[in-house]
């Protein structure tokens, strides 16, 4: 699962930085008995991967818009607010599920994989799921309706985006600046079939990997 597609949103709104010359070769290396250990131990966390990111599906918040008031007077917002809610959207999932975020990211960034392509993309899953954990506001609840009037209000200040959100905006500018999930675009096709190779499910291969 990837941090700045981590969700929909980030592909679609920002054009990330190019990826630098990889080490990695054109052909995946079969995985060795070290390597299809750490795969399986992985795997054991493939439901949590999936219901994180079924999570991040920004489309799922789109309900909680229809009574807003800037949009019931502009539905023609309602679109731009989707791409607004996105660190709205990481502040309730790292509230839902932080036990689990810091889970993953002690597995990825406890693993020592023998395979370059392997230990390069358990890195940037380890990136990945810190980015996640940067917007942790500590539990507090967010009007998701006030965060995207305040994120799409230009003149909003530094002190209203905390205000909603119970963050630093800092955060934001990490989030959309970070080349993690442009990393992650490139080595999760070859990862998938280094998984295959490792024993697991085309499901679970997916899964880990998307």
């Amino acid at each position: 699962m990837r941090a700045a597609a981590i969700a929909f949103a980030l592909t679609c709104t920002v054009t990330w930085a190019p990826l630098e010359a990889s080490s990695i070769a054109a052909t995946p290396p079969k995985p060795d008995a070290h390597d299809k250990a750490l795969a399986v131990a992985l795997d054991a966390k493939v439901q949590t991967f999936r219901t994180i990111a079924k999570k991040l599906n920004a489309s799922s918040k789109a309900e909680s818009l229809n009574d807003c008031p800037l949009f019931k007077k502009d539905s023609g917002q309602a679109f731009a607010a989707l791409f607004a809610l996105v660190p709205a959207l990481f502040v309730q999932l790292v509230n839902d599920f932080r036990p689990q975020l810091h889970e993953l990211r002690d597995t990825v960034d406890g693993m020592h994989p023998d395979s370059p392509l392997f230990r390069e993309w358990t890195t940037a899953q380890g990136k990945s799921f810190a980015l996640i954990l940067s917007f942790d506001n500590h539990g507090k609840k967010v009007d998701f309706c006030q965060a995207a009037t305040v994120m799409l209000d230009k003149k909003s200040s530094a002190a209203d985006i905390h205000r909603v959100l119970g963050i630093d905006p800092l955060a934001i500018a990490t989030l959309f600046q970070s080349p993690v999930s442009a990393t992650l675009d490139k080595l999760d096709p070859k990862m998938r079939t280094f998984f295959l190779a490792a024993g697991l499910s085309r499901a679970d291969a997916k899964s880990l990997t998307s």
